[in-house]
């Protein structure tokens, strides 16, 4: 039986001095998702009014194909090397001095503005996540986003329910 099989997670920790790795999927050119590589990358630190979140779970959406044409790049702000993955789940696993809704433990869901969900790792401000709902698993949280934002955006703002 391979190891995969058995479900187990494997964390790098770095040696000391060491920057700390994460797998990630990176496009270093837009087009198709050919361009996609899993590759090894150096972990994102949060800033101070970020949080790092471990990632379970990411979707697909229809942004992603989006961002990884390059069509809207200037407008979205995109810029290679890209990792795209707008949908995440995951747990909190370190918080900048600034972040006070958010603690380390916590299992979230939501949508990182500039992506980066297909990885490991992903830093995300308090107001891109919420609290993981508990009837739901991460796989099933992942999905949720942005359909969500985009019900929400049809029925408030352009239907204009109150």
């Amino acid at each position: 039986m391979s190891l995969a099989a058995l479900g187990l997670l494997f964390v790098y920790t770095a040696r000391a001095g060491e920057t700390p790795q994460m797998r990630a999927v990176v496009a270093h050119e837009y087009g198709a998702p050919d361009v996609l590589k899993l590759e090894q990358v150096q972990r994102p630190e949060p800033n101070e009014d970020e949080a790092l979140v471990r990632v379970i779970a990411s979707s697909v959406n229809p942004a992603d194909p989006l961002t990884l044409s390059g069509k809207y790049a200037k407008e979205f702000g995109t810029h290679l090397p890209l990792i795209a993955g707008y949908d995440i789940a995951g747990v909190v696993e370190k918080t900048g001095a600034n972040v006070t809704r958010l603690k380390v433990g916590d299992a979230v869901y939501g949508y990182p503005t500039f992506g980066g969900g297909w990885a490991d790792y992903v830093t995300v401000k308090e107001s891109e996540v919420a609290a993981k709902p508990k009837s739901l698993n991460f796989v099933e949280s992942a999905a949720v986003p942005m359909g969500a934002l985009t019900a929400w955006q049809d029925l408030v703002d352009v239907a204009k329910v109150q």
